[in-house]
């Protein structure tokens, strides 16, 4: 993930922590997946720095200020500012080989296992521009292969550093449509 900074004034904002409001591509680095907002880069001041590990563990939630736990919870918070240009979280950006073997070594690789995808069915949903599994679904219904259709966004839309080195990207970049 890469947090804009451009556009943002750590001065002006008066809140607690900020929430990179961050958008998410797949496969390819121009691969924006629409429904899935990311909030993964996150920022406070050092003096209300627990740790590490609360920050990036706190809710992506703004409570509101009659919600007594907030008082009490690290990773609770009605004191958010959530900077909505706030960047670019790039997942799976690996061929299929390399994501079969991630699959199958990654948190869930009994489902992934179970489901019975293989090098090819990636390779299909890579070329379709679909998402390999649903994010909605519940964790009991078969959700591989259910994913979404991926948007390709504009080129100009990427960090400095890929639109400044775009034929060193080519191969990660969906140009049909750019």
């Amino acid at each position: 993930e890469i947090p804009n900074l451009k556009e943002v004034n750590f001065k002006e904002i008066k809140k607690k922590f900020i929430f990179f409001k961050q958008k998410m591509y797949y496969y390819k680095f121009n691969l924006l997946y629409t429904s899935l907002t990311w909030f993964g880069s996150k920022a406070c001041k050092k003096k209300h720095l627990y740790s590490p590990e609360n920050l990036r563990s706190s809710k992506n939630k703004k409570y509101p200020f009659w919600r007594i736990d907030t008082f009490f919870s690290e990773l609770k918070h009605n004191n958010i500012y959530f900077f909505e240009n706030g960047g670019w979280h790039f997942s799976n950006i690996k061929k299929p080989e390399e994501l079969d073997k991630k699959m199958q070594n990654f948190l869930h690789h009994v489902d992934y296992k179970n489901s019975g995808f293989n090098i090819n069915d990636l390779e299909i949903l890579i070329r379709e521009k679909r998402v390999m599994y649903n994010h909605s679904l519940d964790k009991k219904e078969n959700k591989w292969g259910k994913g979404e259709k991926l948007e390709a966004s504009k080129i100009e839309e990427m960090p400095d550093y890929i639109i400044e080195n775009l034929s060193k990207y080519k191969e990660w970049l969906d140009l049909e449509r750019n």
